[in-house]
């Protein structure tokens, strides 16, 4: 027979064979950690009728393929952490067997480079990788940038790094991690001790409508703005690919294809978190913003409806979502950014919001990542695991002119509010009938409020803002050492 007929046959008997497998999709491997208390989702593809077994531990649960081959497990709750790796066993005509699953709790870290950087880019890199190599319970899966025009499916995370625990052996692999969500993960697993397992999905330059569905942003209101912003990033993708097609062959080939789909609506959601869905998790950590900068009355309409669609895919009213505040900068745009991010703290349920502006740096990728991570674990440890610790930074609750003073009252002020250096709070305006702001003296005038002396252009006040510069020196936090929250609000 022709060699290259037996070639094709074996071929073809080849692809049958695949398409018969039982797979499962590419999010679960050995080494993975499952969510405590949540149905054990797993799905993935087969031939289509074909019955599929699934068992983990006592619990056990079985589906059938559909019409087009997919098919979903539901296994009930593991109501107990197991920090003693388990068998997850998937059995159709061929059996798939993970290794050294956990039952604990899982995170998924997304949003744009300051989420990315990894901790080789941080400035305690080297002492924070040799005190916690050695954290198996500890696991991770990195997801590299990736854009799609339409919802990748089950199998197309093939380039992931797959699940892996945090021992010496993978210290290398560690070091690629998201800084911030692996500070995040130590802390969690130093105050919990229960295994901990986290997913880092993030873009550089990402714009959060490219983490958003249309129908998400259209149920904001913000249909016409997406479609705006979409049309500005196909003639900015379609410039950059002129100019590298026009390259010489030997820089050309130097440099990547330039990719700026990460600012279209949905092309990081289709590529990074579809092909998630509908996997069982605790919550998820947000830094992103930056992008955003100047679309901030666009923000806080697409922020709560992101919420709602997270919650949704994933089945999880309950998903916790806590993001990360602008931290300083050098960029005038920041503080009205800054304003909504600290508003959609209280506007979405189950969220919280990181106050980093005493950073004191005004790199567009600060070096520490400690203080981001460990103001989102706070929060984390205090809503979801009921830990009794402040975790709130001080941010506005009532505004009222007295006399020629402004008496602003916080609420998060622990056991009430201070300054960090002495001298009298810093970084307070106030502004009259022209909308023009000036400079106020202020002090705090009891535990949870600050008295603001008017300055003499200003007789009547119509707004206060606090902390409203690109790197504000600032100096006013509660007990728990977090700094009062950048903001602008007008007075009763």
């Amino acid at each position: 027979m022709n060699l290259k007929i037996i070639a094709m046959i074996l071929g073809v008997i080849s692809a049958i064979a695949a398409y018969a497998d039982v797979r499962c999709a590419d999010i679960f491997s050995d080494h993975m950690v499952l969510q405590v208390n949540m149905p054990i989702r797993i799905w993935g593809s087969a031939d289509a009728g074909e019955k599929i077994n699934v068992k983990f531990m006592n619990l056990k649960g079985s589906a059938v393929a559909g019409a087009d081959g997919k098919w979903r497990v539901d296994l009930p709750a593991p109501k107990k952490y197991v920090k003693e790796g388990q068998e997850l066993v998937v059995e159709g005509k061929n059996k798939v067997v993970f290794k050294d699953v956990l039952v604990g709790e899982v995170w998924v870290c997304l949003g744009q480079s300051n989420m990315d950087v990894n901790i080789t880019s941080m400035n305690d890199a080297k002492e924070f990788l040799d005190k916690n190599s050695n954290l198996p319970l500890i696991r991770y899966y990195f997801i590299p940038k990736a854009t799609s025009a339409t919802p990748s499916g089950a199998h197309d995370l093939k380039d992931a790094q797959k699940w892996l625990p945090v021992t010496p052996e993978n210290r290398k692999q560690f070091s690629k991690a998201s800084a911030v969500g692996s500070k995040f993960a130590v802390e969690l697993f130093e105050n919990l001790n229960v295994p901990i397992g986290y997913i880092s999905a993030a873009v550089g330059g990402s714009r959060l409508e490219s983490w958003m569905t249309r129908e998400a942003a259209a149920a904001a209101g913000e249909t016409a703005y997406v479609e705006r912003m979409e049309k500005l990033f196909d003639e900015w993708q379609a410039r950059d690919i002129a100019k590298w097609e026009a390259l010489p062959a030997e820089k050309k080939a130097k440099r990547n294809k330039p990719d700026n789909r990460c600012g279209v609506i949905s092309w990081c959601h289709n590529a990074m978190v579809a092909p998630l869905i509908p996997l069982s998790m605790r919550g998820e950590i947000w830094y992103q913003g930056e992008m955003n900068n100047g679309t901030h009355d666009n923000y806080i309409n697409l922020f709560p409806e992101y919420a709602k669609m997270m919650r949704k895919f994933f089945e999880n009213e309950n998903l916790y979502i806590f993001t990360v505040q602008l931290p300083d900068s050098t960029d005038k745009g920041w503080a009205p950014l800054r304003n909504v991010q600290r508003k959609l703290g209280d506007m979405v349920e189950k969220s919280g919001v990181a106050i980093i502006i005493d950073g004191g740096e005004t790199e567009l990728h600060p070096k520490d990542k400690t203080k981001p991570a460990h103001r989102l674990a706070i929060m984390a440890l205090a809503d979801v695991y009921g830990k009794k610790i402040i975790s709130r930074s001080p941010m506005p609750l009532k505004l009222s002119q007295k006399g020629d003073f402004v008496s602003v009252v916080f609420k998060n002020v622990g056991k009430g509010l201070k300054i960090s250096d002495g001298q009298g709070v810093r970084c307070f305006e106030v502004a009259g009938e022209d909308g023009k702001f000036y400079g106020a003296e202020a002090k705090i005038a009891s535990k949870n409020s600050v008295k603001i002396t008017l300055p003499s252009e200003v007789s009547s006040v119509k707004k206060v803002r606090y902390a409203w510069a690109p790197d504000p020196d600032v100096n006013l936090y509660n007990s728990a050492d977090l700094p009062a929250s950048p903001f602008e609000e007008p007075v009763e």
